[in-house]
């Protein structure tokens, strides 16, 4: 079941989420304590540069005693000082700006790979529940909000605050007429700020929904493109997309709608505390209690007041992104893997396999496997057949411990796969399995996967063990001196797609003995081949599986009748088990399913 996981809790300020965001911060703690001394700087000269208005306004207008020689001496010094202090203003923004992205950029980086790592180490069962496509949101743009909780929200908007306390104290101290007039409509803003949040929260948590559900079937449409072009189904796709981003659109429109609302109601109410400002200063000027200069250094802090009010549908907007995204990404990486590797076991594994009294089951409800007993012994070979849906994958998927059993046991000579070495364990096992995958890069690094311990030789030796060496000498320049040495640096493209299917099956294939594994699991393993290239393969591995335990699963019984064993599955059971002679003989499932293909 794909679980879907937008819901959020709609708190600006999560102190559990800003506990868990601390230890990536702290390494970095230099960055934001420089940045935010920084800030207040910033604001100390700022508010030092409004003092300096008067003193040049009031010498210049101070009146008609003063020549024009006197007045500019008395505002040379508070010029220069000004001068100063922009260009000293414009050094430490870009300073402060720089040093506040750099911190936040490489918390985020801290995030991101751990956020990944984790992801790397999550069981099969964990991407059965969630989807690859919000898994990709969590990644990408909920790390992406993250970074913005540094760099524009949070340090920002604790600065915000002071500001405004502090800007409130001093235009009370200059003239405490004016202060209680520009202060006191405070409330009112409070007001409309709050109207704002409910509503904005609300239409945010819209937004993030419509955006995971957008994002998965993105990721589904295009992985999925082959089918859709195949059966003629674009447009019906192509309208399912339109109908999610309609709803994405819409739940983005309403949030639009509360911001175009909120900034004219901010403006509104700043614009009749500025009227009512410049009403009492006025009189204050005509009274004499307020000099020109005076005022006006009044209407520049007053501007220090409103600039933080006036962003704060934006900083809003910022922290309720950044602390949703950060809950639903802590909300990943406190899933705990139910498959922990251990180091108790770590020694050679020699290829003893053995199921005792397996059950499993995928979603704790439906069987898949019942009571099922089965014993490989090293350097043997079993095949597994059945219909489909018989288990006979999970069967390989429980001894690589890509599920854990749900009662009995698979041990590795004599150990249950649960006490081994999780890395030493798998390293040691061969698998091919149906749903290969080749990555974009080049032939070396998919047969190789980055293993150190597989050199070009090595990986030059299984694929002419298992005939791939030709079509892979083919990718080579024509001129090249060794084709296939040539050709191990060949590009492949994503997923494989210019490959046939018999040539991604071979490389996959060559991947798996390239490792010289103990074990080798081939799922379907020539199910994609055709029969000239099945009989490559055939005869490439009769010589690398000699001395290896092996289980060959197939549906074309034609790929196992040498096996040492032939297991019959039947609704997670075991029917039948005997060589391929012995099972045609008792004339039971077995002998039936190879009289129905061979009929067919």
């Amino acid at each position: 079941m794909i679980e879907h996981d937008d819901k959020i809790s709609g708190r600006i300020f999560d102190r559990r989420i800003l506990r868990r965001i601390l230890p990536f911060a702290k390494p970095h703690a230099p960055l934001f304590i420089l940045a935010t001394v920084l800030l207040f700087v910033l604001f100390g000269i700022e508010v030092f540069v409004t003092f300096l208005w008067p003193r040049m306004i009031d010498g210049i207008v101070g009146g008609p005693e003063r020549t024009l020689s006197q007045s500019l001496a008395i505002i040379a010094v508070p010029l220069g000082l000004y001068s100063a202090a922009v260009v000293a203003l414009g050094g430490l923004r870009y300073y402060q700006n720089k040093i506040l992205a750099h911190g936040g950029q490489e918390v985020i980086y801290d995030i991101r790979k751990a956020l990944f790592g984790h992801l790397q180490t999550q069981p099969f069962a964990f991407y059965d529940r969630h989807a690859v496509g919000r898994l990709v949101t969590r990644v990408t743009s909920d790390v992406e909000n993250v970074s913005e909780l540094f760099t524009s929200g949070l340090a920002t908007a604790v600065y915000d605050v002071l500001k405004v306390a502090g800007v409130a104290i001093i235009l009370i101290v200059l003239d405490w007429r004016l202060g209680c007039v520009a202060v006191g409509l405070a409330p009112l803003l409070a007001l409309v700020s709050l109207w704002f949040r409910g509503r904005a929260r609300e239409s945010f948590r819209g937004v993030r929904t419509w955006l995971g559900k957008s994002n998965g079937y993105l990721q589904e449409a295009i992985a999925g493109i082959r089918v859709v072009q195949v059966f003629g189904k674009e447009e019906k796709v192509a309208l399912k997309f339109e109908k999610i981003t309609q709803g994405y659109l819409a739940a983005n429109i309403r949030t639009v709608f509360y911001f175009a609302i909120f900034f004219p109601l901010v403006e509104s109410a700043m614009a009749l505390d500025q009227s009512s400002v410049f009403l009492v200063g006025g009189h204050g000027i005509e009274a004499g209690r307020v000099s020109i200069g005076k005022f006006i250094q009044f209407t520049f802090l007053l501007e220090f007041l409103y600039s933080p009010l006036r962003e704060l549908g934006e900083k809003y907007n910022v922290l309720q992104a950044a602390m949703a995204s950060a809950e639903r990404i802590f909300k990943l990486l406190d899933e705990k893997s139910a498959i922990v590797s251990t180091a108790a076991h770590a020694a050679p594994i020699r290829g003893d396999v053995r199921l005792d009294k397996i059950n499993f089951s995928y979603d704790g409800v439906i069987p898949i496997l019942k009571d099922l007993s089965l014993r490989v012994a090293p350097g043997e070979t079993l095949a597994l057949v059945g219909a489909t849906g018989a288990g006979k994958t999970t069967v390989a998927s429980l001894l690589a411990r890509f599920y854990d059993i749900g009662s009995g046991t698979v041990a590795v000579d004599g150990v249950d796969v649960r006490a081994w070495n999780l890395t030493r364990l798998r390293e040691s096992i061969g698998f091919v399995p149906q749903d290969l995958f080749l990555f974009a890069g080049t032939i070396l690094d998919n047969i190789t996967l980055w293993r150190p311990g597989i050199s070009r030789e090595k990986a030059k030796q299984a694929l002419r063990a298992v005939g791939a060496d030709v079509f892979v000498a083919k990718l080579a320049p024509a001129d090249a001196a060794d084709r296939l040495e040539a050709g191990l640096d060949a590009p492949v493209a994503e997923r494989g797609v210019t490959f046939s299917a018999g040539e991604r099956q071979l490389l996959a294939f060559a991947r798996a003995l390239a490792g010289d594994p103990a074990i080798v699991i081939l799922d379907e393993a020539t199910a994609n081949v055709d029969t000239e290239t099945e009989i490559k393969i055939q005869e490439g591995v009769h010589a690398l599986l000699r001395g290896r335990t092996s289980i060959v699963i197939a549906h074309r019984l034609s790929t196992v009748r040498e096996a040492t064993r032939i297991a019959v599955l039947h609704h997670g059971e075991l029917r039948e088990l005997g060589t391929h002679e012995e099972l045609l003989a008792r004339g039971g499932i077995y002998a039936k399913l190879v009289k129905l293909q061979f009929e067919g």
